[in-house]
């Protein structure tokens, strides 16, 4: 899922949300931040789940094979990215019901919402196009073509500049929001040959996203070929440092706090620690296969293994891995709640979003009737991300 919606919603959206969910009297009603987002990509829906009762309670029809699900707080909408379809369907969160369907192009995946909540950015990752779309007036407003495989996208705080991550190159590009156009390319590291990948049956890792300190001045961007971290100035577009991680690293991500990156490498199943002050790694732990998302709390990491089917746990005190969470089911992505002390998990096969206590570091439970394969968890509010 898209990697910084870190806005907190407006009341009246959230009002109004929550008027659709149940017959409460409106004195009673508490804001948006206290539900989780859930798209099925087999059922084609978003279940809505209570945080306050840990149940479903609402299911909204969406377009085929949803990928990932963004907010707009300030408009009161919710949107899904339908790969099968090559649409994106817009939800109003006030009725619960489809305002909008925009046609985009070639499987539309991974999106970001501008800092103002009005732009919608869309990476169409098969045609190589990032569609930026209007969510007040539901259409697209422009489409930035010379993109390669564009993957997880991150704005700059003003909104005025969108950096987007190429899976199928080595290099960042930044766009000119008002323009539509790619201004600049920001080369992360030494270009490798796809073709000679392909010969050897592997899949070829470019950048899949560019993480963002929670000032918005620096930004992350793993490069899986090349084995490195380059840190990028969002300011001023350019690569300032570059670290070295374990084999294949995903992505980084951010601790709520901002003090560290951390970054899943799966080529050798470790995890690489590094400081935001020192621009350094600090630490280099052991991880496991298939490593898709990272969430932490106070002091505390969660990594999630899809190929172990386990939550590995890092104290980042005493930057050593403590202990391994057990899942019932193959985990995607999560959310961890604002408070940072609850991580709900999308469990792809076993239909159901989990539930981690991060202060007991334990699983407390599994939310049934999500929906058919689970692909992850939004929340308003909190730091997200996608696959």
């Amino acid at each position: 899922m898209s990697n910084s919606i870190f806005r907190r919603s407006r009341v009246g959206a959230a009002a109004l949300f929550l008027a659709a969910l149940t017959a409460t009297p409106a004195a009673a009603l508490s804001d948006l931040d206290n539900y989780i987002f859930v798209p099925n990509r087999v059922s084609s829906d978003v279940a809505v789940i209570d945080t306050r009762t840990d149940a479903v309670v609402a299911t909204v029809p969406v377009g085929n094979t949803p990928h990932q699900v963004a907010v707009s707080n300030t408009l009161g909408k919710m949107i899904t990215s339908n790969t099968a379809d090559n649409t994106i369907s817009i939800i109003d969160l006030e009725t619960l019901r489809a305002a909008a369907t925009v046609t985009l192009g070639a499987t539309p995946e991974h999106m970001e919402i501008s800092p103002d909540g009005g732009v919608l950015a869309v990476g169409n990752i098969n045609a190589g196009t990032v569609s930026l779309v209007s969510l007040s007036e539901h259409r697209e407003l422009r489409r930035v073509s010379g993109l390669h495989e564009p993957h997880n996208m991150t704005f700059s705080p003003n909104g005025k500049l969108l950096y987007v991550s190429n899976l199928g190159a080595e290099f960042v590009s930044v766009v000119d929001v008002a323009r539509g156009k790619v201004v600049n390319e920001i080369t992360v590291g030494d270009p490798k040959a796809m073709a000679a990948k392909s010969s050897q049956g592997d899949e070829y890792q470019g950048i899949v996203n560019v993480t963002a300190t929670p000032d918005g001045k620096l930004g992350f961007a793993a490069y899986g070929e090349g084995d490195t971290l380059a840190v990028l100035d969002l300011r001023t577009q350019r690569k300032i440092k570059t670290i070295a991680t374990g084999d294949a690293p995903w992505r980084a991500f951010s601790t709520a706090d901002g003090r560290f990156m951390i970054v899943p490498n799966n080529g050798d199943e470790t995890v690489s620690i590094i400081s935001t002050a020192t621009l350094s790694e600090v630490a280099r732990l052991k991880g496991a296969a298939d490593m898709t998302g990272v969430n932490t709390g106070t002091n505390t990491a969660i990594v999630l293994s899809r190929g172990d089917n386990k939550a590995i746990v890092i104290d980042l005190t005493a930057m050593k891995v403590v202990g391994d969470i057990a899942l019932p089911g193959t985990p995607e992505t999560g959310v961890t709640t604002p408070d940072g002390k609850k991580l709900y998990v999308a469990l792809s096969s076993s239909n159901q979003v989990a539930v981690i206590d991060i202060g007991k570091r334990a699983l407390v439970g599994a939310i049934d009737g999500v929906g058919q394969e689970p692909w992850g968890a939004h929340m308003a509010g909190a730091l997200n991300y996608c696959h």
